[in-house]
Formats: C-alpha cells, sequence, structure tokens
C-alpha cells in the first residue's frame, strides 16, 4: 500500500484515539471483581487483556523509541507498505479469522506464576501511559525512510521487523484485544444475571485463541 506520510500518520492516530474511547467505554468504573473475573468459556479476564497489551509494548515501545530519537534522518512525503506489513495488519487485527497463541513472555503473568497478583488500576494506567508513547512515536517515525526500514527485535527472536512493520502489528493488534475484553466482560454480565435468575439459559462463549 502506497500512502502520503501525513495520511499515514493520521489514520494511526485516528486508530489510537478510538483505542482509547473504546477503553474508556469498557473499563472506566468498573469494580475490580468485574474486571478480574473469568466468564465460562474463556481463558482470560479483561483485565488481563489489558495486562497483554501492557507486556507486548513493554517489548516494542522502548526499541521503537530508541528508533526515533535518530539524528538527521532524511525525510520523505509518501512511504509504501510492504506485503508483510499488510499480511500482519490483517492477522493481527480484530477481524481477523485466524487464531493464534501469544508468546508465553506476553502472556498475562498469572498463567506462568499463579502467585502474582494483578492490580487492576496499575494495568490501566500503564495501558493509557502506553498509548501516550504509541501516539509520540506514530508522529515521528513514519516521517523518515530510514527511520522505518530500521529492524527491530520481534517477540519471536530469530525475527526482525522494520519499525513501520511493527506499528502495523502493534495497532490493530489493540484493537483485537479490545474486542475481546469487552465479549469477556459482556460474558461477566450475563453470568452475573443468570446468577440472579437460575432459570435464564445463556449461551457459552466459545473458546478463542489468544
Amino acid at each position: 500500500m502506497k500512502c502520503t506520510v501525513e495520511q499515514y500518520i493520521e489514520s494511526r492516530l485516528q486508530e489510537i484515539q478510538q483505542a482509547r474511547e473504546d477503553f474508556q467505554r469498557l473499563f472506566y468504573y468498573l469494580e475490580d471483581q468485574e474486571l478480574l473475573f473469568i466468564p465460562e468459556g474463556e481463558l482470560w479476564s479483561a483485565i488481563e487483556c489489558i495486562e497483554h497489551l501492557n507486556n507486548t509494548a513493554e517489548h516494542y515501545l522502548p526499541q521503537l523509541t530508541t528508533v526515533c530519537r535518530t539524528e538527521n534522518a532524511a525525510t520523505s512525503t509518501t512511504l509504501k507498505l510492504s506485503w508483510i506489513a499488510g499480511k500482519l495488519r490483517q492477522v493481527m487485527g480484530p477481524n481477523t479469522s485466524s487464531r493464534m497463541k501469544s508468546p508465553k513472555r506476553v502472556q498475562p503473568r498469572r498463567l506462568t506464576n499463579s502467585d502474582l497478583k494483578i492490580a487492576p488500576q496499575k494495568v490501566m494506567e500503564n495501558f493509557i501511559s502506553d498509548l501516550d508513547q504509541l501516539e509520540k512515536i506514530v508522529r515521528i517515525l513514519p516521517v523518515s525512510p530510514e527511520l522505518r526500514r530500521t529492524k527491530i527485535t520481534s517477540l519471536i527472536p530469530v525475527l526482525k521487523l522494520e519499525s513501520i512493520t511493527a506499528l502495523e502489528l502493534i495497532i490493530p493488534h489493540i484493537a483485537r484485544h479490545m474486542q475481546q475484553a469487552e465479549r469477556i466482560l459482556k460474558g461477566g454480565r450475563l453470568a452475573e444475571e443468570a446468577s440472579k435468575n437460575p432459570d435464564l439459559i445463556f449461551p457459552t462463549a466459545p473458546k478463542e485463541g489468544e
């Protein structure tokens, strides 16, 4: 896909803003019990979806921030995304039919250590901070061909990605798990309603690969 740098930046900023709005709509004013509840048929709680996004950002954002600090990088007014960037956007986005297992290092920490206790408020604060940093990166990195082409380490150690390709993974990935969190919260509300009225029967959500 070829577009102007201005169009690219504006489009990705809109996606980040949508993530902010969805997050506020879904998570603000909820009690910890709602955020931590795992409905039948699900593997994670809603807040663990956000923890997973934070863990992913912890890997990628520091690398991208370092790339953005490159001095005297030439600029351009247009950019062209590679085939792999387009493919990653497709498979990592919310509308994909692809199922995949998250790398162990970015899964909710409860899955690797059941003694760890999650603090929902801290997780939410970290997520907003990560969105702020991602927005700064999106305003800088696409402007320069040099920055866009700089490779960083992916979550698969042997695989390196161009920085612009990493953005095409990270941003749709947020929307994917925001959608997952919304489904989980809905499942939690249905379970609560069922507990109040045992005569109601609700369908169980199918298990999905995280």
